[in-house]
């Protein structure tokens, strides 16, 4: 079978599994990475010449001259191993010739501090004074929703106002493996959405039930490239030179806050949608001397003569 018709046929069987639009397209994007590199460099156009040293070598250019990181290439072999053991067990191929194993990460996990929050928030402050700037607002309203939910990118750009429920004060997202979980909104975010979705009323027109929250200028659906870009120029607006300014470091920083705050690790679990709480427990591992640290600044015992 021809790589390239067995990439399609992965996609639909993925689409057909009832997969996110965000989880198939990623998919999508590996897979055809992998089958321009494998073409051009081995001219292996059939999935059954799919050997594992071409594998071993793909992932080594990934590395060596895209200068991806270990998760990146992580999550390149998890997509792979997908794919071939899909053709497995379809009993197009005997064997799944992905045998790189999983890399060893760093398990360091950038958050951000209360100073570099307060930055980001004064910059767009400043700028919506200036004038009717609905960029400036959409990003500051993207930072309130990232930081006081702890979303992730693609559940954020899916968000529509049907989905914000005022009156009980939470937002119900629909996560990885279409897992849908409501998340509780703060008196200050639901205060700021009320606000932003008035703008918006305003500035665009009608806003309806199905009107995305974070909408382009035109009310369309903002994608997640165009998110990325809009963090990495604010990236170097900041110029933050000690931690990464990206979507998901938001997230961390909730995690973080969450923790050190005394909350519970499962209803952290429900919030984040993570499918097990290994995933979670991750957060109390890293953050753990951090917590230490609280506990021994503020515990009573410690600031009493006994």
């Amino acid at each position: 079978m021809l790589l390239k018709f067995a990439i399609q046929e992965f996609l639909e069987d993925r689409k057909f599994k009832n997969l996110t639009e965000i989880t198939v397209k990623g998919y999508e994007r590996s897979l055809k990475a992998f089958h321009d590199y494998i073409v051009e460099e081995h001219q292996v156009l059939n999935i059954e010449d799919v050997r594992p040293f071409h594998i071993k070598d793909y992932l080594s250019y990934r590395k060596k001259e895209l200068k991806n990181n270990a998760e990146t290439i992580n999550h390149e072999i998890r997509n792979l191993k997908a794919f071939f053991n899909y053709f497995v067990k379809e009993k197009v191929i005997s064997v799944n010739p992905v045998t790189v194993p999983i890399q060893k990460t760093d398990t360091k996990i950038e958050t951000f501090t209360d100073y570099h929050i307060r930055q980001m928030l004064r910059y767009y402050r400043k700028q919506k004074q200036r004038g009717d700037n609905f960029y400036a607002y959409r990003g500051y309203i993207m930072i309130l929703i990232l930081l006081g939910t702890g979303i992730r990118l693609g559940e954020m750009c899916n968000l529509k106002w049907k989905d914000v429920d005022f009156v009980n004060a939470k937002m119900t997202v629909i996560g990885k493996g279409r897992r849908q979980r409501t998340i509780p909104l703060t008196d200050n975010l639901k205060k700021e959405l009320m606000e932003w979705r008035f703008y918006v009323e305003k500035k665009l027109g009608n806003v309806t039930e199905d009107s995305f929250v974070i909408p382009t200028q035109t009310g369309k659906r903002m994608n997640e490239n165009s998110v990325k870009t809009f963090f990495q120029r604010l990236k170097k607006i900041m110029n933050f030179r000690d931690v990464r300014l990206s979507p998901h470091t938001f997230r961390h920083t909730f995690a973080k806050q969450w923790i050190l705050s005394g909350g519970d690790v499962f209803s952290l679990q429900r919030i984040l949608g993570h499918s097990t709480i290994e995933v979670t427990n991750k957060y109390v591992n890293l953050f753990g001397s951090a917590l230490k640290e609280q506990n021994d600044k503020f515990n009573p015992l410690n600031n009493m003569d006994l």
